[in-house]
């Protein structure tokens, strides 16, 4: 029954993947993302590591996903479809054919290089409290506290770039009426 439902939420998840990046219409790529991030949650729930999926839907749905809508819906026509993204066949199968040759290959490299790839001490590693991850991302000494705040800044940046590229687009509509 497990894998029954391992393979039903893989394909959910790669036709979402696969929606995410190709619709023409960004709002709609957002919340193909929103439902990919979500099945990437409870495939980790599967794999009973509730820490993770927790951690999926608070920090990429709730944070960075509502931040991309944010940024599609204040910034002007960005919502409605997107004449750039009109592709030919040949492009199409172009990319089709470059994916393909890359994942061929890296396919052929884990299966040759398996017992390369597999360390024998990373899988008796004890295991970690959710304290002991708390103390070691906020730690200011040794913890990952500065990287957080320097993320945080950046996507702050971003959400200010995004609404003045809208403001300035807005100024030189006015100017041309």
């Amino acid at each position: 029954m497990t894998d029954i439902l391992f393979y039903i939420l893989a394909a959910v998840l790669v036709t979402l993947s696969c929606c995410a990046v190709s619709l023409p219409n960004l709002l709609h790529s957002a919340i193909a993302l929103i439902g990919s991030f979500l099945i990437t949650a409870a495939l980790y729930i599967m794999l009973q590591i509730e820490l993770l999926a927790l951690a999926q839907i608070m920090l990429y749905v709730g944070g960075i996903v509502i931040f991309m809508l944010l940024i599609i819906l204040l910034t002007t026509g960005l919502g409605v479809d997107n004449k750039l993204s009109k592709v030919s066949i040949g492009k199409w199968l172009g990319n089709g054919l470059i994916t393909g040759a890359l994942f061929t290959g890296l396919l052929y490299f884990f299966t040759e290089n398996s017992s390369n790839l597999l360390d024998a001490t990373a899988s008796k590693a004890a295991p970690i409290t959710i304290d002991q991850v708390g103390i070691r991302l906020l730690s200011p000494t040794n913890g990952f506290i500065v990287p957080f705040e320097v993320i945080s800044l950046l996507l702050l940046a971003a959400l200010v770039g995004a609404v003045v590229i809208a403001r300035k687009d807005d100024d030189k509509e006015e100017d041309r009426s």
